[in-house]
């Protein structure tokens, strides 16, 4: 019993040298453990509770009714984030997570496989300074798009409602029920990521952190909602503190890319329910 007295009064002198932590180091988690043994309130005596780490809960930001379009001057002066882990990647891993990225657009805007030549010719812009939202641009806007636009299939209920509630809820908007349902999925889809392109070039100009907070909530909800769709685990996480982190952590074209993807394929789904 001497020993475990004299271990314990050890531990507890280094605590008093150790630094505040918000996560307690490891001797104290070892010395807590060590002494459990004795009684289940021994190692709260003399080590404290063991301590909780705060979690970082996303909130959605103020949502302006109208904002100005992408091609606004204005919207050029974006504000700039610290480099990231993924700027900081050599180039042939960049293009492993490029070549992915462009692989799933096509897949989730058109419902089809790229060829080769489309991921060729899409990677090299890429790699040439093009952006990420500038080739979703680019599948949406040129004539096999439109020919999709122009097929009769209107949009299903539950995709009508999706739509209605996302439209409330992340664009501050209301549309009517029935104006929505004159357009096909692929209308449907493109006008609904453009408004939140919109919104979230706003949030790149004018605050960063509401476009980390705006995109984690939406990616939580979603990931509530609609799980099933997005298939990936990562995607289907429905902590917000998760996405803030990565959306944190990330490029802006990346946290703008995983948006129009999760948006497609979760409409995508939807229609396909009914």
């Amino acid at each position: 019993m001497k020993k475990v007295i004299v271990i314990i009064s050890l531990l507890f002198s280094f605590s008093i040298l150790a630094q505040d932590q918000i996560l307690e180091p490891s001797w104290k988690s070892k010395g807590r453990s060590l002494i459990s043994f004795l009684s289940p309130n021994l190692g709260t005596y003399f080590f404290g509770p063991i301590p909780i780490p705060v979690v970082v809960e996303a909130k959605l930001p103020e949502i302006p009714k109208q904002v100005k379009k992408s091609t606004d001057i204005a919207n050029y002066n974006k504000l700039v984030k610290e480099p990231s882990e993924y700027d900081k990647l050599p180039k042939d891993k960049k293009r492993q997570f490029d070549y992915k990225f462009v692989q799933e657009l096509f897949q989730v805007t058109r419902r089809t496989e790229a060829r080769y030549e489309d991921l060729s010719s899409w990677l090299n812009v890429l790699e040439q300074g093009g952006s990420r939202e500038g080739i979703y641009q680019g599948l949406v806007l040129d004539d096999v798009y439109a020919a999709l636009e122009n097929i009769e299939e209107k949009p299903s209920q539950r995709l009508l409602s999706f739509s209605l509630k996302f439209s409330q809820r992340f664009l501050n908007q209301t549309f009517k029920q029935e104006s929505l349902a004159q357009l096909n999925l692929y209308s449907l889809k493109r006008i609904l990521v453009e408004k939140a392109l919109d919104l979230m070039e706003h949030y790149e100009v004018h605050n960063l952190e509401n476009l980390n907070q705006w995109y984690s909530v939406f990616s939580s909800e979603l990931a509530k909602d609609y799980g099933p769709l997005l298939k990936s685990p990562i995607r289907q996480d429905i902590r917000s503190e998760y996405h803030l982190q990565w959306a944190k952590s990330m490029p802006v074209q990346h946290i703008k890319s995983e948006f129009i993807i999760k948006l497609h394929k979760v409409m995508n789904g939807l229609q396909l329910l009914e």
